[in-house]
């Protein structure tokens, strides 16, 4: 009896510490709670438009700012300004669902097909948004208002015919080969490999 008794108040002993030790810690916020809670889909902070994976910039800047309930915008963007200041066009909503990340920038293509071969008729682009297809995510009305998903047909449409201009890439710089002095004077490059001993 005594022994039973010793089972039963180590069981007692270990969930009151288990209880102790889970209610200490912070809540959790997970997918899809994060993109709820910031009213963004997953594809702003992530690069697959489902999250996971590698972050995009504003991703990136999201974490760094300790994830708060806003995704700060990216610098020089039209969002960084005040709402009501700045007007909501077409591509900023194209950007601010996560098209560019998958599709580019000028729709010029990427993880996700390009789209700015030939203009697409306006219900093919809906239905694709609205239902998804492959890996794209649907975006259903309560993410995406008729409004915003008319703003995104347009860009799209504008893509297609040619009308919006891809950003400048940037090229790295050219990297010289390395290069080391000997004590002697000499340049050690990739053909002169070696300082002779000196």
């Amino acid at each position: 009896m005594i022994k039973h008794l010793r089972t039963f108040l180590w069981i007692g002993l270990g969930v009151i510490v288990g209880l102790l030790i889970f209610a200490a810690r912070p809540t959790a916020h997970a997918l899809p709670e994060y993109a709820t809670r910031t009213g963004e889909p997953c594809a702003t902070c992530h690069v697959n438009p489902a999250g996971g994976g590698p972050r995009t910039v504003r991703g990136s800047l999201w974490v760094a700012a300790g994830k708060p309930d806003v995704v700060p915008p990216l610098p020089g963007s039209p969002d960084q300004g005040s709402a009501a200041a700045v007007p909501v066009t077409d591509q900023a909503l194209y950007e601010k669902f996560g098209c560019a990340g998958c599709h580019g920038a000028a729709g010029e293509g990427g993880a996700g097909p390009a789209l700015n071969k030939a203009e697409l008729p306006a219900d093919q682009i809906t239905q694709v948004v609205r239902n998804g297809r492959g890996t794209m995510m649907a975006f259903t009305s309560n993410t995406l208002s008729d409004a915003d998903l008319a703003a995104i047909v347009r860009f799209v449409q504008a893509a297609g015919r040619g009308e919006v201009k891809a950003p400048p890439k940037i090229e790295p710089a050219a990297m010289r080969p390395a290069q080391a002095i000997c004590g002697s004077g000499r340049v050690i490059t990739s053909t002169l490999t070696s300082c002779g001993g000196n």
